[in-house]
Order: structure tokens, then C-alpha cells, then sequence
């Protein structure tokens, strides 16, 4: 006598197997895309790294190449582009001897160059900073770079120690281009560029911003030394002196 299942018993097996993939896929899903964008963060991290330790090799500290202030007065009325002029200077500089890059000067929008023409706040307002304010490229790989001056005399504080208190300008890198959601602190990320090197920002001795701060500033560092972006779920339980991840 054979035995074996019947067809509803098939099926109903069939239906527990799609409610259990239904309610775990996107979990995983989602700690595969955290796990590509802290490996990509990580990569950009080194190389803008190296494009600084080449830069200044040729051209001195960052406070040598000539760029101005981010909200200086233009040197004509008619200069809407000043802030842009300056802070492409500093990326003609620092990525002069970076390979597989695309310059998105020149009249290019950025979205012809991988980026997107608009940016978000974690608490949805714009970022205006990176409309027009900016000097942009992408690289291969699909991600994106864009640098906003701070100070030409790299002087701006944001924090404690040599690296903090000698800021001169913000390096946003988002880290999958004109791809969604666009937003600070989940694909958009800020790095300092400082006299002294490049540091996250977040860290534990900036006084600026922090991980758990509204516009998604300062998440940064929490995903390089964390590896996680646990913020997004559970930021009321973490710290960097205590739990760095959600239970």
C-alpha cells in the first residue's frame, strides 16, 4: 500500500512556506543592502584617504590650495557660482590623481553624472547645500562624491582634538548614486575634510553632530566603527559607551 500527501496537505504547506518568506525576506533583504552600504562607505572612507595623502604630498595641507570661504562674498554680482568655484578648486585638488572618476562640472546636472539633483534631510526637508553649492563626480562603481567648502582657512570647529578644530570643508558621498531614498544618513553620508586628514562625521568627540540627530548628520562614523545602521530602528538604546547595536 503506497502512502504519501494529499494535494491540500501540499497546499497548505505551500501557504506556511509563503507567509514565512513573506515575513522574513525583507528582513534579510534589508541586512544585505545595510551590509553593501557599510562595505561601500568603508571604500570610500580609504580612498578619500589616499586622494588626501596624495594631494598634500604635492600641494601642502588643504589650507595651502586656495579655495575661500563656503558663504563668501562673490567677486561679482553676477557670480551666482562663486560657492561652487571654491569648492571645485578643492576637488580639482584632492582628486587629481584619483583614477575612474567622472567630473560633473561644466553645466552637467547631476543626475547625468549619477547623482541625484535632490537630496533629504532625515526629517524629509531638502538639502539645498547640495543644489548649488557643490563640486561633484561619480565613480564606476555607481556611487558619488560631492564636496561643500566650509572654511578656507580651515578653521572651522566642530568638535574637540586636532582633526575636529581645524575643519575645511564636508565631503558627502552617497554611497549608490541617483538611486533612492536619497537621504542623509541611509545612502548620503558626510566625511570632513580636515588640515590634518579626513575624518567620519559622528564621532565620539564631535560636538556638532551626533547619530541620533534629526537631519541624519553624523551617522557616519557610527556605520564605519559599528558596521550597522541599527539607528534607524532602535536609536533611543544606543550609544558609543554602551549597546552599538539593536537586540
Amino acid at each position: 500500500m503506497k502512502k504519501g500527501f494529499t494535494l491540500s496537505e501540499v497546499l497548505i504547506t505551500l501557504g506556511i512556506i509563503g507567509i514565512v518568506a513573506a515575513m522574513t525576506l525583507p528582513t534579510l533583504i534589508q541586512r544585505n543592502q545595510e551590509k553593501v552600504t557599510v562595505t561601500k562607505l568603508k571604500k570610500m572612507y580609504s580612498i578619500l584617504s589616499q586622494a588626501y595623502l596624495f594631494a598634500v604630498e604635492k600641494n601642502g595641507t588643504p589650507d595651502l590650495w586656495g579655495f575661500g570661504n563656503r558663504d563668501a562674498a562673490a567677486e561679482d554680482e553676477e557670480d551666482l557660482g562663486y560657492e561652487a568655484k571654491n569648492a571645485k578648486i578643492m576637488k580639482d585638488i584632492l582628486f587629481s590623481q584619483v583614477k575612474n572618476i567622472k567630473i560633473c562640472d561644466a553645466g552637467l546636472k547631476k543626475s547625468e553624472c549619477g547623482l541625484a539633483d535632490r537630496y533629504y534631510y532625515a526629517n524629509g526637508s531638502k538639502v539645498t547645500e547640495l543644489d548649488s553649492k557643490v563640486s561633484s563626480l561619480s565613480m564606476l562603481d555607481g556611487s558619488g562624491i560631492m564636496v561643500l567648502i566650509n572654511d578656507g582657512t580651515c578653521k572651522d570647529v566642530r568638535g574637540t582634538g586636532k582633526y575636529l578644530e581645524n575643519v575645511c570643508a564636508w565631503v558627502f558621498v552617497d554611497v549608490n548614486g541617483k538611486t533612492a531614498p536619497n537621504i542623509m544618513g541611509t545612502d548620503l553620508f558626510g566625511f570632513y575634510l580636515t588640515k590634518y586628514g579626513f575624518v567620519p562625521d559622528g564621532t565620539k568627540n564631535e560636538t556638532t553632530y551626533s547619530f541620533v540627530h534629526s537631519s541624519g548628520h553624523g551617522r557616519t562614523a557610527w556605520v564605519i566603527y559599528n558596521e550597522n545602521l541599527d539607528y534607524l530602528k532602535c536609536p533611543d538604546k544606543l550609544s558609543w559607551d554602551g549597546a552599538t547595536k539593536c537586540k
